[in-house]
């Protein structure tokens, strides 16, 4: 347990030492992807409990959460240029030119959250048949 959460603070530190490169992001945006990231270290530790227990389903879909909620870090600056653009055609190509510009920076983010739909759906499966 220890152990898992010295990886994810290690994982936290260098998340921000890339991070502080880059122009700083707005407090509310700043306290969400913290509160995202502690989400994910707890669903990460209920996921090492669930294995501790012997329930590997549980743990799958715990670790499906927690990728999924890692790989939302990056994107809270795009979810709030979505959010505050209109229907203007010039703010939907700049939309995708930034949606492009953040897949390129954090080419780690689609992939985890792949992951993580994968273990998620890998659950819930295993659930429905009985497994776990």
């Amino acid at each position: 347990m220890i152990r898992a959460a010295l990886i994810a603070n290690y994982a936290y530190l260098v998340y921000n030492d890339r991070m502080e490169t880059r122009p700083p992001a707005p407090l509310g945006e700043r306290l969400w992807r913290s509160i995202f990231f502690y989400l994910s270290a707890m669903m990460a530790a209920l996921a090492l409990v669930d294995i501790d227990a012997g329930r590997p389903v549980g743990a799958l879909g715990d670790s499906g959460v927690a990728c999924l909620m890692l790989s939302l870090l990056p994107q809270f600056a795009f979810v709030r240029a979505v959010v505050s653009a209109g229907a203007d055609p010039r703010q939907r190509a700049d939309l995708s030119r930034r949606a492009e510009q953040l897949r390129r920076q954090h080419p780690w983010a689609d992939r985890l959250g792949f992951v993580g739909w994968l273990m998620l759906v890998a659950s819930l499966v295993l659930r429905a048949f009985g497994a776990g």
